[in-house]
């Protein structure tokens, strides 16, 4: 299993971060399956003090030597800080690997 740190929150923006995700959440994944249909799924956790939401995940599918040969994208709507939140993101079909980047969220007010 591959471990990414990644960003993402709910509630007011209060900014919009594309920064350095690996900074504020880390990121499992692994390749999978649901009703027959291959998905990338997993996890992420927020080890910031704020809410992320509207998280953005780019999913790239590799080939056995590391190439994408594939990319799709999928979406986290809240997480709380401290939280750790279940993703599921479908792709067209199986791959040798998969890498899961976190391209943006919005900070929110851990209040809202």
């Amino acid at each position: 299993m591959l471990v990414l740190c990644v960003v993402a929150s709910a509630g007011a923006a209060l900014a919009q971060n594309f920064g350095d995700a690996d900074r504020y959440f880390g990121l499992e994944w692994t390749g999978g399956e649901r009703r027959g249909r291959p998905n990338v799924n997993g996890y992420v956790v927020n080890n910031y003090r704020m809410r992320a939401a509207n998280m953005r995940l780019l999913v790239e599918s590799l080939d056995a030597n590391g190439k994408t040969v594939d990319t799709t994208s999928g979406s986290v709507a809240d997480v709380p800080p401290g939280g750790r939140v279940y993703f599921e993101v479908p792709v067209k079909q199986k791959a040798s690997r998969y890498r899961v980047t976190i391209t943006g969220w919005d900070w929110r007010d851990s209040g809202q």
